[in-house]
Parts: structure tokens; sequence; C-alpha cells
């Protein structure tokens, strides 16, 4: 659980959090518009997880420790080849490794391991290991700023690929490992079970999962935290000096941010071990639709230091649903196929989100539109979440799956 914690928090060079932060200076340099920039992260981040599906395979196949492994090198080469991008097309192609690197690969690989090791804890547990994520958004944000102030954004980059190269990949190759039952161990830490005869552990295939509606709630959701979420960090800044808030103390909000994901992620993965995962996304949609909301009705300290709570929360309540959710309706014998299909929907989010937010801006001058359709969007997801039934046994043909 550490490892995988720890590789979580190692994403963040290719999370928007970070990347946000890295955003205007990249675009000032290159002296590309806020449009250009945001379609090249847009179509970067596209291709860069095009490739999941097949990850998710590849880690069924050949377990978390060589892909970890892998893919931390291929973070690390991202970082660099990132701080020698001229152009648009190469600020594109940049996107597409770094993002499919952190996101399409080591988030990935670290939240599988993890489900690997518990069932009956996974929820806390992959909550907990989520923190990760949590912890580096508070942390790599406010340390890029600091790098690009003293070696600006390329030195910047360069550093990032150092601190990759120096601690995931030494802790993938080292601490990650396949599920305990090859080494002779229980899941859960050896909990003993609560009875004698406990529920048995699901066993769907991705294309049985395919068929189920929980599985495209769970898409859905993904998809517009990504998509919002992704924006929203993505122009942060500028929405921040749209309500008259200085540099400084936006970066302070992501700071905020981050501290609400941490505790909210705690706080629903404590909630995913005693309730379905479905009955859990309306909670964390309708604080998505409030945080969209917030930047359209209000400005000034009090409501974006609301908004910022709020962005938080539903990043952290969604995180813990998306961390565990899969598994605990699927079970772990396919579920890097499975997670390998549902983030192609997650990260297609992140990746066309950011498009309304700069053609809103280019074409009105204001985000407002976008945001309120965005709430709309929330609001009817969330209620579809009680229209969708659990997956019945009648598609999980026998234990193995198969």
């Amino acid at each position: 659980m550490g490892a995988g914690t720890f590789g979580s928090f190692m994403t963040l060079p290719g999370q928007t959090a970070g990347v946000s932060v890295f955003f205007e200076p990249i675009t000032a340099d290159l002296g590309i518009s806020r449009t250009s920039a945001s379609v090249a992260y847009a179509f970067g981040t596209l291709a860069g997880i095009l490739p999941a599906p097949l990850i998710g395979r590849w880690i069924d196949r050949r377990g978390p420790r060589l892909t970890a492994t892998i893919i931390a090198g291929g973070l690390a080469v991202a970082c660099a080849l990132m701080a020698t991008i001229q152009s648009t097309m190469t600020l594109l192609i940049g996107f597409a490794l770094l993002r499919g690197a952190a996101i399409g690969g080591l988030s990935l690989v670290s939240q599988q391991v993890v489900n690997l090791w518990f069932v009956r804890r996974r929820g806390i547990a992959a909550a907990a290991a989520s923190l990760g994520l949590a912890a580096g958004s508070m942390i790599f944000p406010g340390l890029i700023d600091v790098l690009i102030l003293h070696y600006g954004w390329r030195g910047a980059y360069i550093a990032l690929a150092g601190i990759v190269a120096l601690t995931i990949l030494p802790v993938a190759a080292a601490l990650f490992r396949d599920r305990p039952e090859k080494f002779g161990l229980s899941t859960d830490a050896g909990l003993v079970p609560a009875s004698e005869h406990p529920r048995a552990e699901p066993s769907f295939t991705r294309e049985q999962a395919l068929r189920t509606g929980v599985f495209w709630l769970l898409c859905a959701a993904g998809f517009l935290t990504n998509a919002i979420g992704t924006a929203l960090l993505l122009n942060h800044f500028s929405l921040m000096r749209t309500a008259g808030i200085a540099h400084s103390s936006a970066l302070l909000l992501l700071s905020l941010l981050a501290g609400v994901q941490a505790v909210a992620t705690l706080g629903t993965g404590f909630l995913v071990d005693r309730y379905e995962p479905r009955h859990l996304v309306p909670l964390s949609m309708s604080m998505l639709a409030l945080a969209s909301a917030l930047p359209v009705f209000g400005s000034g300290s009090a409501i974006s230091v609301l908004y910022a709570l709020n962005i938080g929360a539903a990043y952290g309540s969604q995180q813990a649903i998306n961390a565990a959710g899969y598994a605990q309706y699927f079970g772990r014998d396919h579920l890097g196929a499975i997670r390998g299909a549902s983030s192609v929907f997650g990260i297609a989010g992140a990746a066309f989100g950011p498009l309304p937010f700069a053609v809103s801006v280019d074409w009105t001058g204001s985000y407002a539109a976008v945001l309120i359709g965005c709430c709309a969007l929330c609001i009817v997801c969330g209620a579809g979440a009680l229209a969708v039934k659990r997956p019945s046994s009648a598609a999980e043909p026998n234990p193995k799956g198969r």
C-alpha cells in the first residue's frame, strides 16, 4: 500500500495540478495562445491514454512490478523531453508522453497494486493510497513554482525528470508486487473473515463488465469529474484573476483544495466499505455541480474558498469511488483490462474538458456559459445514479470468470 501511495504521489508531474503551473510560462515562451495550448493538451492527453486498455491487459499478464518499473522510467523520459519543446506540435507530443506515462500508466498500476491486496478493506485502503495524489497536489505546485522561479520552466522539467528517476523508479522495482496469494499470503493483511461464508468475490471479464449499467455510471462520473476538474485546474489562475484573487493566494487555494481532497478521499473510502459505490455518486456530482456554479454567481475571497472546498471534496470523493468501485463490482481477475477500458473514458474527459472553456473565453470573454452547462451535466449524472442497479450474479458465470 505504501508503494501504491507513493506511485500516486509521483504522478503529479503529469497531473493537471502540476501542468497548470507550467501553462502560462510555456504559452508566453512559445508565443502561442491559451486556446492553442489547450488544444495541444487535449489531443496530447487523448493520444497518451489510447494505449491504456493494452497497458491494463499487460498489468494483468506481467504483474505490477515490471510494468510499474518501465512506466516510471517512461515518466522520467517524458519530463526530460518536455524541456525540449519548441512548437505547438512538439508541445502536443510532449503532453502525450507525459500524460500517458503518468495517468495512463503510473496511476493505473498504482491503484491496481492496492486493489490486488485488499478486498474487505478495499475502500479505505484504496482511499488511503489515493492520498498520495492529494499530497502531491499540495506539494508539487509550490515546488514547481519555486523551480520555475530559479531555473525557468525548462530547467524545472529537467529537475522533475531527475526526481522521478531517483524516487519512484527504484520504489517500483523494489516494492510493487502481484496479488498476495502468489506469496502464500491472504488479502486484507490477514484480516479474519467476518463470517464462515463470506460473499464470493465477483469475477467479471471486461466484456461482461461493459454490459453492466454500473460500469457506465462509474465511467460517466469519472468522465465528468476529469473533464470539469481538469478544465478548472488548468484555468485555475485565470479563474482566480477573474475573481480578484492574486497569484500567491491562488497558489494557496490549490493547497487548500488538495487538503480537502485528502479528507474527502478518506471519508468516502470509509463509506465505500459500507455502502455501494453507485449510491455515493450523487454526493460527488452534487459537490462538482456546486463548484461549477460558484464562479458564475460570485467572486472574492469567500466564494473562492468555498469553490476550492467543493472542487476538492468532489475530486476526493470521486477518487475513492473510482479507486475501489470497479474492483468491488467486478473482482480482481480481469481488473487491469477493465480499468484500462474505463480509464479511456475518464482521461478522455481530461482531454476534452478544457476545450469548451477555451472556446467560451475566446467567443464570449467569460467562463459563465460553459460553467452553467457543466453544472447541469453533473445534476443529470447524479440523478441517473438512482436508476442504476448492482450487476447481477448471472453475469458471473463461474468463480474464475472463464
